[in-house]
């Protein structure tokens, strides 16, 4: 059974993710460890190289950067990637805030830094009981930063979301539109893509309520007007693809009545 994590919008638009479990949590924390593994033996290299020029100087540089492997590598991964490191990106998990948005640096050196705590006694003894109590998987570091794991979900087929003579050029090659698309959150794309796919077995009622209130939460907050000659189930579909990444060569099609 998959934990899911609902978050609703004042505009009572409901955005879902699935959390990330123990299992692939600790899958990652392998990958990781390996990465900085390999850090550590390059510190040591360089630390050695450089005692014989700077002799017991060396040994504070080695220091500073086993710390820099130890506690930078997540905190500066996680920072850059929206949430991910090299492990977690391996196996298609991130870190998001509370709210489901991308977490802030502040947040990153928080969770990073309570690792020594999750850590003991050894092996993540406190970190995983930690996540095997709380329900939502989440670690002391979580706790303190604010923070969730979750797993990423894989893009559908651009046709399954909009067939390519629904899609217009005018708008999904727009660069006001892509720039705003960039600051869509992973649960608001979630609901996006749902909706996009699900549409068709939604009796009518549903799906307009639906399409309604997810198109005037994302006009609000991405500050992008909707075209008059779409509807709201239009424009969601639309800003999908832009969200996905789609293009259409071909020439935009007419206006519909």
């Amino acid at each position: 059974m998959r934990d899911i994590y609902e978050i609703r919008t004042p505009e009572n638009v409901a955005f879902e993710f699935e959390l990330a479990g123990v299992g692939v949590r600790a899958l990652s924390w392998s990958i990781d460890a390996l990465v900085m593994t390999a850090g550590l033996i390059a510190a040591a290299i360089v630390a050695g190289v450089s005692g014989v020029v700077l002799g017991g100087f060396a040994w504070a540089i080695h220091a500073i950067l086993v710390f820099a492997v130890q506690w930078g590598y997540g905190t500066l991964f996680e920072w850059a990637w929206g949430g991910q490191t090299i492990g977690k990106r391996v196996v298609g998990i991130r870190v998001l805030t509370a709210a489901g948005t991308r977490i802030t640096f502040m947040q990153s050196v928080i969770r990073n830094l309570a690792r020594i705590v999750d850590l003991l006694p050894f092996l993540y003894g406190v970190g995983g009981v930690s996540a095997l109590l709380d329900r939502r998987g989440r670690r002391l570091g979580d706790l303190a930063a604010g923070t969730v794991v979750v797993r990423q979900r894989r893009s559908p087929r651009p046709a399954a979301v909009i067939a390519p003579v629904d899609r217009y050029n005018s708008f999904i090659n727009d660069p006001a539109v892509i720039h705003a698309s960039g600051r869509i959150t992973p649960p608001e794309r979630d609901a996006m893509v749902g909706l996009a796919l699900r549409r068709e077995s939604l009796p009518l009622p549903v799906r307009y309520a639906l399409f309604s209130k997810l198109a005037a939460h994302l006009e609000r907050r991405l500050n992008i007007a909707r075209p008059d000659f779409f509807s709201e189930e239009r424009f969601v579909l639309n800003l999908t693809a832009v969200t996905l990444g789609i293009s259409q060569p071909e020439p935009a099609p007419a206006v519909r009545a």
